[in-house]
């Protein structure tokens, strides 16, 4: 699956537990809002994401609701404004883990990882063994956080595809 094509908030909904999205009526729109832990998340159609403590009625409360609590709060946190630009920067800051409990079937994975400052250079491969989709997405997202950390602003790393593979390890770039 192409994922540089896609918007941020498609990712976050592959990403997460469906009972963590929050009006998922409206998922045909490039916001989302979800919540984790003692958090609600908003995804801005540009992959801006702001932070904001959870109401505890967070479930009572509409769409326009949290956008105007987020609005007035004080006590917000904005990722772009902190440096923290990636997915996986953000996966890390949340403590965020994948549920083990997904009832999907475990594959075989191969993930695709590209240097987006570094054109010309040649697009990294890995395999993940008997794992789910969201675990694939997960572990690539951390994987590029990782990368890029130690490219020390070299590099750029962006998952650009997540891939289920059905042939033998053989025959898969790794």
């Amino acid at each position: 699956m192409l994922l540089l094509d896609r918007s941020s908030a498609e990712i976050w909904q592959m990403l997460l537990p469906k009972k963590n999205i929050l009006f998922p009526a409206f998922s045909e729109y490039d916001d989302l809002i979800f919540y984790y832990r003692n958090f609600v998340y908003f995804v801005h159609e540009d992959g801006a994401i702001i932070r904001m403590k959870k109401p505890g009625n967070v479930h009572k409360l509409t769409q326009e609701d949290l956008w105007e609590i987020l609005f007035h709060e004080k006590d917000t946190f904005d990722y772009d404004d902190h440096g923290m630009f990636s997915m996986g920067a953000v996966l890390k800051d949340m403590g965020f883990m994948v549920s083990m409990r997904y009832r999907s079937v475990h594959s075989k994975f191969k993930i695709e990882i590209v240097n987006r400052i570094d054109r010309e250079g040649e697009p990294q491969y890995y395999v993940l063994n008997q794992v789910s989709f969201p675990y694939a997405l997960y572990h690539a997202f951390l994987q590029c956080h990782e990368w890029n950390e130690r490219s020390g602003g070299v590099g750029e790393y962006e998952v650009q595809q997540v891939v289920r593979v059905d042939d033998p390890i053989e025959n898969v770039y790794t």
